[in-house]
């Protein structure tokens, strides 16, 4: 087994044994102590993957919702990965709180928006190609921004004030306000791309 794929699965097992904790006390109260009995790990091995429980946090939280991201099946199926994303917290909701509480916003980015950004620029080139579209590489980039910029400041909230509506609520929500509109956006960016060139 590669260096690598050891790393990943010690990560991981690190990343279980936090998530089984915090179905039973909140984040303050979990030890690495705990975590070393729950993994059979060392305290060396722990320090030498993170800095600290908070940065398990980040990194289980980056490592999962990557994973569910991974899986989608292309933007005609976006709604389900924005709901799987909100259901991902939803059914580990002292963990999205903890990653809620740890993390500032620029941090948020880094761990959360980035790796969304990258799947819907996928999105995005798919339905360019689909409707045979032509946008400019910042028009792309800005599109792609400015969706993500907006569900993250929801997911944001969302964990803030206590994960209170359903996935199923927020997934209808979306569907019912912002279908099609990445759609729209590309169109548009289609039809003015030398109205605004200089």
């Amino acid at each position: 087994m590669r260096n690598t794929e050891i790393t990943l699965q010690t990560k991981r097992a690190f990343s279980k044994a936090l998530k089984e904790l915090l179905r039973k006390k909140p984040l303050d109260k979990v030890t690495v102590k705990q975590l070393l009995t729950l993994t059979n790990r060392t305290r060396p091995t722990f320090y030498y993957h993170f800095e600290d429980i908070p940065d398990l946090v980040k990194w289980t939280v980056q490592d999962e919702i990557i994973s569910l991201l991974q899986k989608s099946n292309g933007y005609d199926h976006w709604d389900k990965d924005l709901y799987n994303i909100f259901k991902y917290f939803y059914n580990n909701p002292s963990l999205g709180r903890a990653f809620y509480d740890n993390l500032d916003i620029k941090q948020f980015n880094w761990v959360f928006r980035e790796p969304q950004i990258n799947v819907l620029l996928g999105y995005i080139d798919e339905i360019i190609k689909k409707e045979h579209l032509h946008v400019k590489a910042e028009d792309r980039k800005f599109i792609a921004q400015i969706s993500t910029g907006g569900f993250t400041e929801i997911v944001l909230d969302w964990l803030g004030n206590g994960q209170k509506e359903s996935p199923e609520q927020i997934r209808k929500e979306f569907c019912r306000t912002q279908e099609n509109i990445i759609v729209h956006s590309l169109r548009m960016a289609d039809k003015n791309r030398t109205l605004f060139s200089e």
